[in-house]
């Protein structure tokens, strides 16, 4: 007898990998107080560039307004998505609507575009960004704040100066979507220009929580 429940244990290890982790919890909706804490790593060295904190501070039918706290900075940032977590107002980037976000329910396969204008709020450039994301796998994903099972998605967005259209970004993402936090759990962004990467990037839960 005991034999036979030691082979269950083992066969359901590998067919329920991810049995043991908690996150499989749909959390319901997002709700004010909600909290997501995020360590930005160089894409390049892994150093530690910054620590940030976001918090839902109202959320409705077509919006998420959220506040971001920055390490080392006093002042909170106000950022603005839409309702799948499409960027509106992040205080560097303006779209209308809002850019590529993460188009629920999710399952392999699933794929989805977007088409949005903009402006850069530090330059004041006009641009427009057309996205495109595809769901390639469903992976368990493990960081500081634990492991969570996720969907992969990969996204890319190319954004061209409406005034000089050669003149334009490639953006590429991998991001690992947590349905049970309702955000991603790890993020990578690469930005090319001219055909150099410019800049990468990786944001990594370090927190998460919910206002009781």
């Amino acid at each position: 007898m005991l034999r036979r429940l030691i082979a269950t244990s083992v066969v359901a290890l590998f067919v329920l990998p991810w049995s043991s982790a908690a996150q499989t919890v749909d959390p319901g909706a997002i709700r004010v107080g909600d909290q997501w804490a995020y360590n930005i790593k160089d894409g390049l060295t892994g150093n530690l560039r910054n620590a940030i904190t976001i918090v839902v501070a109202e959320t409705n039918d077509r919006e998420i307004t959220t506040r971001v706290t920055y390490q080392g900075k006093d002042r909170p940032q106000t950022n603005v998505y839409g309702p799948d977590w499409g960027r509106i107002d992040d205080g560097t980037w303006k779209l209308r609507p809002s850019g590529i976000g993460i188009k629920k329910p999710l399952q392999i396969g699933k794929e989805w575009k977007s088409d949005a204008d903009g402006m850069n709020l530090q330059s004041g450039v006009a641009f427009h960004a057309s996205g495109a994301a595809k769901v390639v796998a469903q992976e368990p994903v493990a960081t500081p704040a634990g492991t969570f099972d996720t969907f992969r998605i990969d996204m890319t967005v190319r954004m061209i100066n409406t005034r000089d259209q050669s003149r334009l970004q490639n953006w590429t993402f991998v991001v690992w979507y947590a349905p049970a936090i309702n955000r991603w759990v790890k993020r990578t962004s690469e930005w090319r220009q001219e055909g150099r990467v410019r800049d990468s990037y990786t944001e990594e839960l370090t927190g998460y929580s919910r206002k009781p």
